[in-house]
């Protein structure tokens, strides 16, 4: 017997003794839908029964499949809705009607087709080694690919992870930092494991940086979770503190009150300078109280070393889109009054959040920046770079320019950092950044900037796409691969034209962990490939022997879901 949960509800126990791994149907006992019931009772009282062989028992299961397959198209895609994808891939897999019903209807075919690539994923992943069949979630990037998908397991293969977590020593953290802010996709009593876990570490420093891995994920859980995490939090001192901090921060504005109080306590009680930053480092601002903001920043103020209070500062900077008005103003004459190496440091950390100030306050901004020497003036363009498309039309125009009059050197790195934000500009902006990258005499420098420039590249105008893909031909051997990773998220919405001229170039390099790089990019992004260029695609990572390799490439092919990014 499994359960269905349904968000927002309670569990709900379906009879489904179906093997998701393969076609056979199993034969579910449903609840049909009685008078006056809507279609989402009927979902709500669907539980599991064991099955019998009488005639009776297959009369009933005939008359409730009817009961759901009877619902209108628009009742069963809210229930597919309500449903985890691995649910309605088994409720799929129950039957030969439900099956068919499931792939009329658009949505729920969505998440049993989703639910289907994950499992045969993990099949993949967990039969690498009989001694050690999760060895591959060790890899980088791996279980930060799969820890979106955990509703696409069932309760026994997510049972199994928790248990091959606990299983392991300090060496753990590097899956707990792939499952993050992800927490809240296992079910709760995995999450209450992993709870449990955290508390039961009998060394600080480990206590604090299991903290700093999971802490992420504690506003998806019940409030009596958190409650268990920021009192361990409450326990640490020092630098295991400020790691626990780091990572409950993230998610702190979605915390209750209570707790956004108890927080921004623990990290006033800091009394090294490093340590404050550090947890700042850590905290995103948005939602969180004003009151709580001012109280963090006159903490950031009150620190005595001078290079620590701009770092701290700089984290101000870049929430500076979630502070109080009052607070930006604040900041911003802060800023003002530093010397150029300071005031520096503090507008990087404006960076993209720059875009998110009122045109007043952006023009000011800009014009601190204009005034820097020029290896700052780049250093902090690079970071207003990803949020170019959103400033003011007359900003645009006036950071392409401050772009155009940098030095060879500096020109480079800037558009690399501009990334997907070139997509939202006028096509004449985005050409004449094509055209300084084009102009630039190394070919190492010319890859930098497609790093930036490529970024957004299906968005881009057509032209544009045609320039930057015949600048990636061009470039040596060495630095292809990198191109085509900054390449890679956008590269499914591109036409199968040029498709195919990027996959002729990551068929060309020679060397194995570039032709991973190479992989990973054309198979990370939103969309896949066309379909004519599967054989190819298939070919080209049966290529990559090392297990390693190929368990990053299994991994790159997870659907690409929503995950919580935290600032670096």
């Amino acid at each position: 017997m499994r359960d269905f949960d349904v968000r927002g509800k309670a569990p709900m126990p379906i009879a489904l003794e179906a093997d998701i791994t393969n076609d056979s149907p199993a034969e579910p006992v449903l609840e049909g839908e009685g008078p006056g019931q809507s279609s989402t009772s009927v979902v709500e009282q669907t539980h599991f029964e064991p099955q019998a062989a009488s005639g009776a028992s297959s009369s009933r299961l005939r008359q409730h499949t009817s009961s759901l397959l009877s619902l209108p198209q628009d009742a069963l895609s809210n229930i597919a809705d309500r449903l985890r994808p691995v649910d309605v891939l088994s409720l799929a897999l129950s039957s030969r009607e439900l099956q068919i019903a499931v792939q009329r209807t658009p949505l729920a075919e969505i998440r049993r087709g989703t639910a289907s690539q994950v499992q045969a994923i993990w099949n993949k992943l967990t039969s690498y080694g009989v001694d050690n069949p999760f060895g591959a979630l060790m890899y980088p990037d791996v279980t930060e690919s799969l820890a979106p998908n955990f509703d696409c397991l069932t309760r026994e293969q997510q049972g199994r992870l928790v248990a091959f977590i606990e299983g392991l020593g300090p060496g753990r953290n590097p899956i707990l930092n792939g499952i993050g802010a992800n927490l809240a996709g296992l079910m709760p009593e995995l999450q209450e494991r992993l709870v449990a876990l955290v508390e039961g570490l009998q060394h600080p420093r480990h206590r604090g940086s299991a903290l700093e891995a999971i802490g992420a994920g504690a506003p998806g859980v019940a409030a009596e979770l958190q409650e268990r995490l920021v009192t361990v939090a409450e326990g640490l001192e020092g630098s295991n503190r400020a790691s626990a901090l780091w990572g409950l921060g993230f998610g702190v504005g979605r915390l209750s009150p209570k707790f956004q109080e108890r927080l921004v306590a623990l990290a006033e009680g800091l009394h090294e300078a490093e340590d404050r930053v550090y947890a700042l480092r850590g905290t995103t601002f948005a939602g969180l109280r004003p009151d709580l903001q001012q109280r963090l920043f006159a903490l950031t103020n009150s620190i005595d070393d001078a290079e620590q209070r701009v770092w701290g500062l700089a984290v101000f900077a870049q929430e500076v889109a979630s502070l109080a008005p009052a607070l930006q103003q604040e900041l911003f004459r802060l800023a003002e009054r530093l010397g150029e190496q300071h005031r520096a440091s503090v507008l990087r950390g404006f960076g993209a959040g720059v875009a998110g100030l009122e045109p007043a306050l952006q023009q000011e901004v800009v014009r601190l920046a204009e005034g820097l020497g020029e290896e700052n003036r780049a250093s902090v363009l690079r970071r207003f770079g990803a949020g170019v498309a959103s400033l003011a039309p007359a900003l645009q125009q006036e950071v392409v320019r401050l772009a155009e009059r940098l030095g060879e050197q500096h020109r480079a790195s800037v558009l690399r950092d501009f990334g997907a934000g070139v997509a939202g500009l006028e096509p004449n902006l985005q050409k004449r950044l094509v055209a300084i990258a084009e102009r630039l005499a190394s070919a190492a420098g010319r890859a930098s900037a497609l790093q930036g420039l490529g970024a957004g590249m299906a968005r881009l105008a057509l032209e544009v796409q045609e320039d930057l893909a015949a600048l990636v031909e061009r470039l040596d051997q060495t630095e292809r691969a990198a191109a085509l990773q900054a390449l890679g998220a956008d590269v499914g919405g591109l036409a199968s034209g040029l498709q195919e001229r990027l996959l002729s170039v990551a068929e060309g390099i020679h060397h194995r962990a570039d032709r991973l790089r190479a992989y990973l990019a054309l198979t990370g992004g939103v969309s896949p490939l066309a379909a004519e260029l599967t054989p190819r695609l298939t070919a080209f990572k049966n290529s990559l022997v090392d297990p390693e390799y190929r368990a990053r490439a299994l991994a790159a092919m997870l659907p690409t879901r929503e995950k919580r990014q935290r600032r670096s």
